[in-house]
């Protein structure tokens, strides 16, 4: 097959790394993969890392029509057959395109809830693609409560996790300066407001208030950096909770740490906390898309209310304060991760219904 995967957003993330992901998967099977990223993102250079083709694309605003046709030329050009858009712009405008190129197979991706209850969605969603890939079930109800989709258009697949065979070890005290002995809690993601690590910090105070030694290594970058270093300032937590940027080891910093925290408004099956869990690390997760289907029940994470820093605090404690609970969370955590979020079996996945929605169109796939 010749596969297009078209990912616009400015932004390195958990969309962006899984885009990274399914081109190298597919393109391990032979087929032909393309990468359309913005010119000069993280996601066109991690593409070009990876060893994927690529082709530069910038959209503008979600009506920026007079692009459709460069994008429709390329697609022609290139005989692709395949087109997988992975954020709603990348809908409105290069699905549309690729409908009008007469590609057979038209695909959107949603690792959240970003299609609303209105017409601007409604259009492009049910008239531009052939099909929507989400990552958790609690998505996929959401979107068949809107009356728009027949039973087969949405199709859940877990988002595959790949770990090296190997990560090398770190001393997260010696590395980051912390209080010696302390318990190391990680948050990571984008510093934005979905994110809401200023609970993270919130329920990092509560615990100097009490005297607990705790250490909180928060990675990622993003903008409002400087309002949670101001926040971390005025709360008089500068001792315990460090903003550390964009890692690329993060996978060593959460298996050196003792407990994940995913304390965000909205996700969809979030990659961190999976990667988390895959390194066999104890986590505490607010209520969002994804996370009971991850947690189960509590047996392999707690979850706690949104928006509430001293649930956050309480629940971490009680990982602290319960050696058999931790270890019971740390087993079944990896143990879920092994069994049901494998890159081969999201590979598999992605695969067949590629292939089977160009057999509906009577088109044979390339030889592979």
């Amino acid at each position: 097959m010749r596969i297009l995967l078209l990912n616009t957003f400015p932004v390195w993330g958990g969309d962006e790394k899984w885009t990274i992901n399914v081109g190298k998967g597919l393109q391990q099977r032979g087929h032909h993969t393309v990468i359309s990223a913005l010119p000069g993102s993280e996601t066109e250079h991690q593409a070009l890392k990876a060893g994927l083709h690529t082709f530069p694309f910038k959209i503008g605003p979600d009506i920026a029509f007079w692009k459709i046709p460069s994008f429709q030329k390329y697609l022609k050009r290139n005989e692709i057959e395949v087109v997988l858009c992975v954020q709603n712009r990348d809908v409105k405008i290069g699905a549309l395109a690729a409908r009008l190129a007469g590609i057979p197979a038209i695909f959107a991706r949603q690792g959240l809830d970003t299609i609303k209850r209105r017409f601007d969605h409604k259009v492009p969603f049910t008239k531009y693609i052939d099909g929507i890939i989400t990552n958790t079930k609690s998505i996929k109800e959401l979107y068949g409560s809107y009356g728009w989709f027949r039973d087969d258009f949405i199709h859940v697949i877990y988002d595959g996790i790949e770990l090296p065979a190997k990560l090398p070890v770190m001393d997260l005290h010696d590395q980051f300066g912390l209080k010696e002995n302390s318990g190391v809690i990680v948050g990571a993601g984008r510093l934005v407001h979905q994110k809401r690590f200023d609970l993270l910090i919130k329920a990092a105070a509560l615990a100097k208030e009490q005297g607990l030694n705790w250490s909180v290594l928060i990675v990622g970058k993003g903008e409002l950096q400087s309002k949670l270093q101001t926040m971390i300032s005025d709360l008089g937590v500068e001792d315990i909770v460090k903003l550390v940027g964009f890692r690329s080891d993060v996978l060593s910093i959460m298996q050196a740490s003792d407990i994940f925290v995913l304390s965000s408004d909205s996700e969809g099956m979030s990659n961190a906390i999976r990667e988390a869990m895959a390194v066999g690390k104890p986590c505490v997760a607010t209520h969002v898309f994804g996370v009971s289907e991850l947690f189960q029940a509590g047996k392999a994470g707690i979850m706690v209310e949104k928006g509430n820093a001293n649930e956050i605090f309480n629940a971490v404690k009680s990982v602290f304060d319960s050696p058999d609970l931790r270890l019971n969370l740390e087993q079944n955590a990896a143990k879920l991760i092994r069994e049901s979020f494998t890159m081969e079996a999201m590979i598999d996945q992605i695969e067949k219904l590629f292939m089977d929605q160009l057999a509906k169109s009577q088109l044979k796939p390339d030889s592979v």
